[in-house]
């Protein structure tokens, strides 16, 4: 059963090229040294998903590469449209007609804002800035419905600005 949920935001993408289109925009240096750090960091504290539920953008499918080369272990990432720029509800609703994953103990959600944010909010209550690189934590209370905000607690949030890298 699914015991961890965590909800990152992309690393710091990309602006050096006007032309590009938001989808196909990088990461910037500063970025790849975050998704490193965040991913080492999860390792560190026991947090490391196990399968990833990421937008098809390009700089969340760079944060993704870079978060599992700084975990050991397997982990699967899924890849969709749907959460590229989607609201929480979207997301919500995603993940609903997807189900609740059955051998997975840690998934994450990685995405941008201003959904993200908002998925905070709704899992927590809190309404909270939630920067590029950004990761949110949370803990499953009982076993009951996976969707509910009241099953999750927020137990750690991670910052690319207090890690080193």
């Amino acid at each position: 059963m699914l015991r961890r949920l965590l909800i990152m935001r992309h690393a710091k993408s990309s602006w050096e090229n006007p032309a590009q289109a938001d989808h196909d925009r990088p990461l910037n240096p500063r970025g790849r040294r975050a998704a490193d750090a965040v991913g080492k960091t999860l390792s560190a504290r026991g947090f490391s998903p196990q399968l990833i539920w990421s937008s098809d953008a390009q700089r969340t499918r760079e944060t993704a590469t870079l978060l599992i080369r700084a975990i050991p272990g397997a982990q699967t990432v899924t890849y969709s449209s749907a959460f590229y720029h989607a609201s929480a509800q979207t997301v919500i609703d995603t993940a609903a007609a997807l189900g609740e994953p059955d051998s997975i103990k840690t998934l994450m959600w990685l995405g941008h804002n201003p959904g993200w944010s908002d998925l905070f909010e709704y899992f927590t209550g809190q309404a909270h800035r939630f920067p590029t690189g950004a990761c949110a934590v949370l803990e499953r209370r009982g076993d009951g419905d996976w969707l509910d905000p009241e099953s999750w607690t927020l137990k750690d949030m991670i910052l690319p600005r207090d890690l080193d890298g």
